[in-house]
C-alpha cells in the first residue's frame, strides 16, 4: 500500500515493496532518497534494473506517480519514437516501478547549465522530441494539461499581473486544441547519450501539452548557453506561425517558475540568475502583448 507523508518509512519498509513485487530482485546503490520517493539500483537474473518507489502518498506526487507507470505501459505497448527504458514490472497499489536500467552520460548536470552542450548532441535530442511530438499514441482526455489553473496560479503568485494573465490566457485560448505529446521535464540530466544514442527518463510529467512545451522548457533553462536558443526558435519558426503561439505560452509559464523558484536565492549563482530570468521575462513579455494586439 503507499504510504502518507506523515509516515517515516525506512528504506528496508521501501525496499520490502520492491520484493513483494519482484521477489528475485537484488539491491544495489541508492541512487535518489527524499520524503517522496527511493530509488534504488539492483539487479534481477543478473540484468541491471533500477527500482522507484513513491515514498510519500500526497496526492499530488502520487498523480505524477501514476502518470509515469501508465506512460510506461502506453510505451510497452505502442512503441514511442524516442528510446525509454524498458518496463519491467509496475503496481500502482504499492507504488512500486521497476526499469531497465540504461547506462549512459547526461547531457547536462545542472538545470541551467553552464558548460556548453556539443551542438550534435544538442541537434539530436531536439530533434528527437520533435519526433516525439509528432506522435499520436491512443491517451485519454486525462492525459490533456489544462492551462487555465496554471496561468491564474502564475497571477495570484505574482509572476504575472493583471495584462499579462489576459495576454498570455488569450494566446492560449487561440491555441486550445494545438496539442502535442509531451515529455513534460525534459532536463538535460533526463537525456542520456548512450552508444545506441539518446534515452529519455523520467515520465512523470508526460501529457498532451500545447504545442511546443519540451522546446521551451529547453529554451527557458538553456539560457545562459550560446546558440541553444536560436536553434530551437528555428524549430519553432519552422512550424508556422500557428506554432509560435502556444510556444510563447508555453515559455511564458515556464519562465515564470525558473523566476519563483530564485526569487528568494541570496547566494552569489542564485542572485545572478534571478536577474538574468527577469530580463529574459522582460523581453518575452513584451513578446507576448505584441502577439495579442
Amino acid at each position: 500500500m503507499l504510504f502518507t507523508d506523515a509516515e517515516p518509512v525506512s528504506d528496508d519498509a521501501l525496499l520490502g515493496l520492491v520484493y513483494e513485487v519482484c521477489p528475485r530482485f537484488v539491491p544495489g546503490t541508492v541512487l535518489h532518497r527524499s520524503a517522496t520517493s527511493f530509488v534504488v539500483a539492483g539487479s534481477v537474473d543478473l540484468s541491471p534494473v533500477v527500482a522507484k518507489v513513491l515514498a510519500g502518498g500526497a496526492p499530488f506526487w502520487r498523480e505524477h506517480f501514476l502518470r509515469e507507470v501508465e506512460a510506461y505501459r502506453l510505451f510497452e505497448s505502442v512503441p514511442p519514437p524516442v528510446r525509454t527504458p524498458q518496463l519491467l514490472a509496475a503496481d500502482a497499489e504499492r507504488g512500486v516501478l521497476l526499469l531497465e536500467r540504461v547506462f549512459g552520460r547526461p547531457l547536462a548536470r545542472e538545470r541551467h547549465p553552464t558548460v556548453p552542450i556539443p551542438p550534435t548532441e544538442l541537434a539530436g535530442a531536439l530533434t528527437e522530441l520533435r519526433q516525439l511530438a509528432k506522435w499520436q499514441p491512443p491517451v485519454g482526455q486525462s492525459w490533456i494539461v489544462n492551462y487555465t489553473p496554471r496561468i491564474d496560479r502564475a497571477r495570484r503568485q505574482g509572476v504575472f499581473d493583471d495584462v499579462d494573465r489576459a495576454a498570455v490566457a488569450e494566446l492560449a485560448r487561440r491555441s486550445a486544441g494545438r496539442w502535442e505529446l509531451a515529455h513534460g521535464d525534459p532536463v538535460l540530466d533526463n537525456v542520456l547519450s548512450t552508444r545506441d544514442g539518446f534515452v529519455f527518463l523520467d515520465w512523470a510529467t508526460a501529457g498532451l501539452y500545447l504545442a511546443g512545451f519540451d522546446l521551451a522548457q529547453l529554451w527557458v533553462l538553456l539560457g545562459e548557453l550560446h546558440g541553444p536558443r536560436r536553434a530551437i526558435e528555428d524549430l519553432v519558426d519552422d512550424g508556422g506561425p500557428a506554432a509560435v503561439e502556444p510556444f510563447l505560452v508555453n515559455v511564458a509559464l515556464l519562465l515564470g517558475r525558473e523566476r519563483r523558484s530564485y526569487q528568494h536565492r541570496t547566494d552569489d549563482v542564485g542572485v545572478a540568475r534571478r536577474a538574468r530570468l527577469a530580463e529574459t521575462w522582460n523581453e518575452v513579455r513584451a513578446r507576448v502583448h505584441r502577439a495579442v494586439k
